[in-house]
């Protein structure tokens, strides 16, 4: 890599090489456009690596976008962003579903399904953005609403674990345990602001 007057000249062959090893370090600083497909890519692109022979070089997204490229929709070279990860929105995406969905039952096949991934992918990127898997994290949502309800509402144990989405009251207490050190009861004698009924 040359620098000239402040600006990074990136060689032919350097380019290349960031392609093929999908190098993010040199996003923004170049992108390839594949002839055969008509579309243009950041260099850490992790789709299929095209022929050599295939492949034009631009410096910016408006010359690839001039010479009529289109945008890949995997590494989505339009977007600004320098640290734009594909996977990272994508679980951000399924965690918005599984908040708004926490009370009901959760298909995760069909949810893998629905965001176009297999279920063992989702799982593995899940755990690696959230350190969790997709269960145990719809498990926290619950358990945490399970808390301000115990905190706040009249309603009773059993009430509030379905209304949170158990099925049953034995996996609620066993949860609620694992994620709070205590049982229900115990954690409503301790935070309620209202006369409860247990």
């Amino acid at each position: 890599m040359v620098i000239i007057q402040g600006n990074i000249v990136v060689s032919e062959d350097e380019k290349w090489n960031a392609v093929i090893s999908c190098n993010k370090y040199y996003d923004g600083l170049f992108y390839y456009a594949v002839k055969t497909t008509g579309i243009f890519c950041r260099p850490s692109c992790k789709a299929k690596i095209p022929l050599k022979e295939n492949i034009l070089f631009f410096n910016s997204v408006d010359d690839a976008i001039k010479e009529g490229f289109r945008p890949c929709k995997l590494c989505r070279p339009d977007i600004k962003e320098h640290n734009f990860e594909p996977n990272r929105e994508l679980i951000e995406k399924i965690k918005e579903k599984l908040i708004q969905n926490y009370n009901k039952p959760i298909n995760f096949r069909f949810i893998s399904k629905e965001f176009g991934v297999s279920i063992s992918h989702l799982t593995r990127l899940f755990k690696e953005y959230t350190g969790l898997t997709p269960n145990e994290y719809v498990s926290q949502i619950r358990i945490n609403k399970a808390m301000q309800l115990l905190s706040k509402s009249n309603d009773t144990i059993l009430e509030i674990a379905y209304d949170v989405g158990f099925k049953s009251l034995y996996n609620f207490y066993k949860c609620f345990k694992q994620n709070t050190g205590i049982a229900p009861k115990e954690y409503r004698k301790r935070n309620s602001i209202n006369e409860i009924k247990v």
